[in-house]
């Protein structure tokens, strides 16, 4: 599990990249058009926004995601391991089920709108929509195997990166 969730993790930051390279470019290339050739690109402000709201919701996947949390790490010097896991597997708990409850409810969202066109390029707004179960559920999936691992963890004695850190001091 460990191995899946850190080729997730690689993944979707490789997206993420992806996603920001293609808002630089992009809105480059509508400056360039736009202030040397007295040009545009029919539609590049809401090609812009789409990649912006992807890039956003895929981030906040990664951020739920991520066990390296600051947060996670003050609360491990703090108090006991135990009780340390058991407040991050409650955590993990609560932004799971808020994440499953907005995939569930966005589904009759987007198909009651979702058919309406964007006004510039033509394209069904769902295409932008679907941004949030995409989202959600990559958070709701980020949720489960972080919590697999932590109890793989648990249960072989602890994780490697706490281990590294303690050859490190």
């Amino acid at each position: 599990m460990k191995l899946f969730y850190n080729r997730l993790v690689c993944f979707l930051e490789a997206l993420v990249c992806l996603c920001f390279f293609s808002f630089f470019v992009m809105v480059l290339l509508l400056v360039v058009l736009r202030y040397l050739f007295n040009s545009s690109i029919t539609g590049g402000n809401e090609i812009i926004t789409i990649l912006f709201v992807y890039t956003t919701a895929i981030g906040a996947a990664l951020a739920v995601g991520r066990r390296d949390h600051i947060a996670i790490n003050i609360l491990k010097e703090r108090m006991s391991m135990r009780m340390a896991r058991h407040l991050n597997m409650l955590q993990l708990a609560l932004v799971g089920a808020i994440n499953f409850a907005l995939v569930w409810f966005s589904f009759p969202w987007i198909s009651q709108t979702g058919d309406n066109l964007m006004p510039t390029i033509g394209i069904a707004r769902s295409v932008v929509q679907l941004s949030i179960p995409i989202g959600c559920g990559l958070a709701v999936l980020f949720c489960i195997a972080t919590a697999i691992v932590v109890f793989e963890e648990a249960k072989t004695g602890g994780s490697e990166h706490s281990k590294n850190q303690d050859h490190s001091s």
